[in-house]
């Protein structure tokens, strides 16, 4: 690691994790070509001259940013030329604030949002040269499956067809009202935030365990209220409920501002808690609007030991826990996720640590921020050069302590279980503020005393600022890219990068950026974030022309579904999920992760999960081609277009055109619902599976006419497991017996075994696990 001057180390790092001004307002709305409307102007020499001199070193030659400074390619301040001179003029240079200001702010300014954000920005969010985006219908089918679980409706496809674009995004919006919606934007944000570590799945009481019972002593309510013996049942379907309530309480902020357009910003600020009936007895909170009792069901979620208990689970309120604590007058603070105790107690700390853990993940996940890749000389062996206070005192530790453990300080009132104590002469939560740098974010100090003192509620500080912050934006941005697209933003090139580097990095950052401030001028709506990286080219390519897409592995967002994401996939496509996923070794096997000791998930598929693929898609084809034939036509997800009689020949033989026909046309159909691909009716695809049909036909049919030339002898019914006999719950178990003149169980032609075959084979390709 290079050694820097502990000059250079105050100059530097604080440009890099302010950005371009460590006192911003808050504003990063304004269109992405300017937040006047107009147009960037020329170029500007002087911008030049001057930004070359003076602000090049940290924000790099090229505005890429560098490690000591923050890119300025569509940078949150680069709204417009006034906008930017006027940040520039009262932040910039970090060591020397009064060097650029007038002119020379005007025309850096100008300079900078011509050579870094051109005016050609406007269009990049929906194109990059050289890419091509897949056809709107297919757009719509990967981001129906994807957010809602779902094929797209018949209205919907005919939304896009007739109306493009327009029709697309009108779709969209339809699409992200669905409760299956929400319940995907929380699956993204665990990923990162991995409190789903406590549900009951994974822990038993796990989220309830972890509250003090001191502050809680309702915490097990259902332990009292169902004490007898005989009511073990009920007890255990409320505590089920109860636990996994506390335990989601964070992610139901973002379902909660999604579903009701609320501004994301309530993630880190919201000034109550999430809780349902079951929770709100454990916190005993108030609800901030008690008018609207909690919703009942029409059937009950728990009945059992003669008692019946119908309150919807999923029916979440804000409430604010106002009762005394253990050490505290009048309840508790609430800053969103950052005061939630599965937050905290997911992300702990000790004594040494000093909640410097904590503000790690706030700056990783809430400011877009790696406290890690600071760069500097660090002592080898972490001590530092003997100094009494090396964090305060020692240039080569201040350089990362002086951004995180403002922060840390704010967390000073949790204690490693995230228990609040703002009494600081107890043992279970002292702090000493002279070894350490203040509460505050960005180069602000949280102001403790005075009317609008914070001492209290530092917390609640920290959650408005970090709202406020362009950071935030871009944080949150980043979470919605990785649970779409599958992978992690390009990072800042560094000095020695290929100008193909540069370029991919230039382009995604603008594109991104320009998602990120449209999501925020329309208050801050998180599903106009979703909505903008599925519009992207990152998130449509189709094909590349790699003479003009050099830097190409980050594009396009097909990616290997988790067993949850294949879980619905089967649902949507075949009817009814794999009965094996409900095992959790078969989850994790699958490449799922359980947010505790498996915290990613698999990208890439191992042999292993290659080989679980081919069994479930044996298992699944096997289970669902009889069951299908016994619905409906209108009703068949995967046989509209034959019958169990439908023959490519007829009685003497001969080739039957009426039957070719269907048949050809029902493996269409299987190749867009299973694969996703608009295939032509006479091409190659088409005809590879049609001759895959015929020739597990021919062949049945043979061993059928010639049973004694078989050894086993071939029968005219089904395989247990493949005769349609049973209703079928979501998750693949059986759910009772089909009527009797509803069920299919022989196969005396054999069309529904070689259908069996095709859906095997469909199944098993590789597109099948991939969306």
């Amino acid at each position: 690691m290079k050694p820097i001057s502990w000059l250079a180390v105050l100059m530097c790092c604080t440009a890099l994790f302010s950005g371009c001004n460590s006192d911003y307002s808050g504003n990063v709305g304004g269109a992405s070509n300017g937040g006047d409307g107009t147009l960037y102007g020329n170029f500007n020499a002087e911008g030049q001259r001057q930004y070359n001199a003076q602000c090049a070193s940290c924000h790099g030659i090229d505005g890429n940013g560098s490690p000591d400074g923050s890119s300025l390619v569509a940078c949150s301040t680069c709204t417009s030329v006034s906008v930017l001179a006027d940040v520039i003029a009262r932040t910039m240079p970090i060591a020397n604030t009064d060097n650029c200001s007038g002119s020379c702010a005007s025309d850096t300014a100008e300079y900078i949002l011509y050579a870094f954000n051109g005016s050609n920005l406007s269009a990049a969010a929906t194109s990059i040269d050289g890419v091509a985006n897949s056809e709107l219908i297919v757009t719509l089918r990967s981001a129906a499956l994807q957010l809602a679980g779902r094929l797209p409706t018949a209205a919907e496809e005919n939304m896009v067809s007739q109306n493009g674009e327009n029709g697309l995004s009108t779709a969209l919006n339809q699409i992200m009202n669905e409760e299956a919606f929400y319940e995907r934007l929380m699956e993204m944000f665990n990923e990162q935030l991995l409190t789903d570590k406590y549900l009951t799945l994974n822990q038993y009481e796990g989220g309830i365990n972890l509250l003090d019972p001191e502050d809680f002593p309702n915490r097990k309510w259902y332990n009292t209220t169902y004490a007898a013996d005989e009511q073990s049942n009920i007890r255990g379907c409320v505590r089920t409920l109860t636990n996994d309530a506390v335990a989601r309480e964070p992610l139901e902020l973002v379902r909660y501002a999604a579903k009701n357009n609320l501004p994301h910003t309530l993630y880190v600020n919201a000034d109550y808690m999430m809780v349902n009936w079951y929770s709100q007895q454990v916190y005993e909170a108030e609800l901030v609007d008690p008018s609207v009792p909690f919703r009942q069901l029409s059937e009950p979620v728990c009945d059992a030991d003669g008692v019946q208990i119908a309150y919807d689970p999923t029916d979440f309120r804000p409430a604010r826990v106002t009762k005394d604590l253990e050490f505290e007058q009048g309840g508790m603070p609430h800053a969103g996720v950052l005061s939630s105790p599965m937050f905290l107690n997911r992300y702990p700390t000790t004594f040494t640590n000093r909640n410097r853990h904590r503000s790690r993940i706030v700056f990783d996940y809430f400011l877009d921020t790696d406290i890690l890749k600071i760069e500097g000389e660090r002592p080898g062996d972490g001590i530092g050069t003997g100094v009494a206070n090396p964090t305060l005192l020692d240039p080569a530790c201040y350089a990362c302590h002086q951004v995180m453990d403002p922060v840390s300080s704010a967390f000073q009132h949790y204690t490693d279980r995230g228990q609040y104590i703002t009494t600081g002469s107890t043992s279970r939560n002292s702090w000493d503020s002279s070894d350490i740098e203040p509460a505050g974010l960005a180069g602000k100090t949280i102001p403790l005393s005075g009317s609008t003192g914070y001492f209290r509620n530092m917390i609640q500080w920290l959650g408005k600022e970090i709202g406020a912050d362009p950071r935030f934006m871009r944080a949150t941005v980043r979470t919605l890219y990785v649970g779409l697209i599958g992978q992690e933003p390009l990072e800042t090139p560094g000095e020695d990068a290929t100008d193909a580097v540069k370029q991919a990095f230039t382009a995604q950052r603008a594109i991104l950026n320009s998602i990120g401030q449209t999501m925020v001028t329309n208050n801050w709506n998180i599903k106009t974030g979703v909505k903008g990286i599925v519009l992207s080219p990152y998130y449509r390519a189709k094909t590349l022309d790699a003479g003009k897409v050099v830097a190409n592995e980050h594009i396009g967002a097909t990616q290997f579904l988790s067993p949850e994401q294949m879980q619905r996939k089967l649902q949507a496509t075949v009817g009814f999920g794999w009965d094996e996923f409900r095992s959790e070794n078969n989850r994790i096997m699958y490449g799922g992760m359980d947010s505790d000791s498996i915290i990613e998930r698999i990208r890439e598929p191992s042999g292993l999960t290659i080989a679980i693929q081919m069994r479930m898609a044996t298992e699944m084809a096997c289970r669902s081609t009889a069951l299908d034939f016994t619905r409906d036509d209108s009703e068949r997800k995967l046989f509209p277009y034959v019958t169990v009689l439908t023959e490519p020949t007829n009685a003497d033989g001969e080739e039957d055109a009426n039957g070719v026909a269907r048949i050809k046309h029902n493996i269409q159909h299987l190749h867009w619902v299973l694969l996703g691909e608009r295939v032509d009716l006479n091409g190659e695809e088409v005809t590879a599976t049609y001759n895959l049909f015929t020739s597990l036909l021919a062949q049945g049919q043979d061993m059928l006419a010639n049973r004694n030339s078989y050894d086993p002898r071939p029968g005219d019914y089904l395989e247990w497991d493949c005769r349609a006999r049973w209703y079928r719950q979501a998750d693949g178990r059986t759910d009772g017996d089909l009527p009797a003149e509803s069920m299919l169980e022989a196969d005396s032609n054999y069309t529904i075994r070689a259908w069996t075959g095709v859906l095997t084979y469909l199944m098993s390709d590789y597109r099948f696990a991939y969306e």
